[in-house]
């Protein structure tokens, strides 16, 4: 994105941007400070790898940028070592065209982005700038909605979850998002007839297209105010560079709006346990029997030992039919399985929502006061998701 600046009053008010530059074996000790010597906004000073805990202690920096000549393990562990004692600070790594295993274990530290070599000075330019845009949205939450079986009805909670946000909690200068992660399908855009034609395949050759301003152009906005993004490409699951595109997108979406709704699928994905790592709460789906229960603990185990016990972690039990005879798996039994990690009921309503999936719209278009996004609202304002929305 070009930016022009008029007047010296103007470019004392863009702030300076501080950057620690860490040179590997192999690497050209120069490259990044002339690079970007010629941006008066961009200070530049060496990181030693001898002296990381001396310099990254406190350190007045905005950013770190690791320039290597490879990535092996002595190079991992180094970017491992400056992510565990600046993790806050967004890191940046530029080496050689790496391998799709190699690019999966640079993604797994958390870094901000890669640039592959031979370098230009605009691409290191414009990562800064997107790096230090990020930065400035701390706010912003990202809602896992993972569906523990297939079939339990995540997407349409999802979809569901993210118009209340919308038309509901959000205030008028915020945003929400909906990422559907089940790219086999698509199914949140074909459920509101809202299909997305773009060929991401075309892009996942070169996923460091993929910015903010990029998933702007593809993105689709619901008249509610919801922006989705949903695509049925099913070859990303198995196309080599589809890690990095799917974290790529996940971070442009992310930073672009104030809530952003994860519309997770059951099966298993590469890029699945990163995601894990970085949500800001989980709603599992499932439904009131064993087998659905028994995965949704198995996805319980996993989070936790991900994420610790301070992740915010809910049961959502859809599709819920009460019986005045008592229920095949009491509230008691719940409670022993669950053990600490709260459940909710979702009532069923099949009709409401077939006649949505029939004509292509939000449930709530049907109907605004049934049962079904009564108990889905009220499970929102329990977990405290609306108080995070009016912040």
């Amino acid at each position: 994105m070009n930016m022009t600046v008029e007047g010296p009053k103007a470019i004392a008010n863009i702030p300076m941007t501080r950057m620690l530059v860490l040179t590997g074996e192999g690497a050209d000790r120069g490259e990044i400070e002339a690079l970007v010597g010629f941006s008066p906004r961009i200070s530049a000073s060496p990181l030693d790898a001898a002296r990381l805990p001396e310099q990254l202690a406190g350190a007045a920096a905005d950013l770190v940028v690791a320039n290597v000549g490879g990535l092996g393990d002595p190079q991992l562990q180094l970017l491992g070592d400056i992510r565990a004692l600046a993790p806050q600070l967004p890191l940046i790594v530029i080496s050689p065209q790496l391998s799709p295993e190699e690019t999966r274990r640079l993604f797994r530290l958390d870094i901000h982005d890669w640039l592959p070599k031979p370098l230009q000075a605009g691409d290191l330019i414009d990562s800064i700038q997107k790096v230090m845009r990020s930065r400035q949205v701390g706010s912003n939450r990202v809602h896992a909605v993972v569906s523990a079986v297939g079939g339990a009805g995540a997407t349409t909670l999802a979809l569901s979850m993210a118009d209340l946000a919308a038309t509901h909690f959000v205030r008028k200068q915020g945003s929400v998002a909906l990422f559907d992660l089940d790219f086999s399908l698509g199914n949140c855009g074909y459920a509101i007839n809202m299909v997305n034609d773009f060929n991401l395949g075309s892009v996942a050759a070169t996923p460091r297209r993929v910015d903010s301003e990029f998933m702007k152009v593809i993105q689709k906005k619901h008249p509610n105010g919801v922006f989705l993004y949903s695509f049925k490409r099913p070859e990303l699951n198995t196309e080599l560079n589809g890690y990095e595109l799917v974290l790529r997108m996940l971070d442009a979406v992310s930073a672009e709006h104030d809530h952003t709704f994860l519309d997770i699928p059951y099966y298993e994905t590469e890029w699945k346990e990163d995601v894990f790592s970085a949500v800001n709460s989980f709603s599992l789906v499932c439904e009131l029997n064993l087998p659905a229960i028994k995965h949704t603990l198995d996805q319980i185990a996993r989070i936790r030992a991900l994420r610790g016990g301070d992740v915010p972690v809910h049961v959502l039990i859809n599709k819920h039919e009460s019986s005045l005879f008592g229920e095949r798996i009491g509230k008691r039994r719940l409670r022993e399985l669950f053990e600490e990690t709260p459940f909710h009921f979702v009532p069923a309503a099949s009709a409401q929502l077939g006649q949505a999936l029939d004509r292509g719209v939000l449930p709530s278009e049907v109907s605004k006061r049934s049962r079904f996004l009564k108990a889905l609202t009220k499970y929102m304002k329990a977990v405290q998701m609306t108080a995070e929305m009016a912040k």
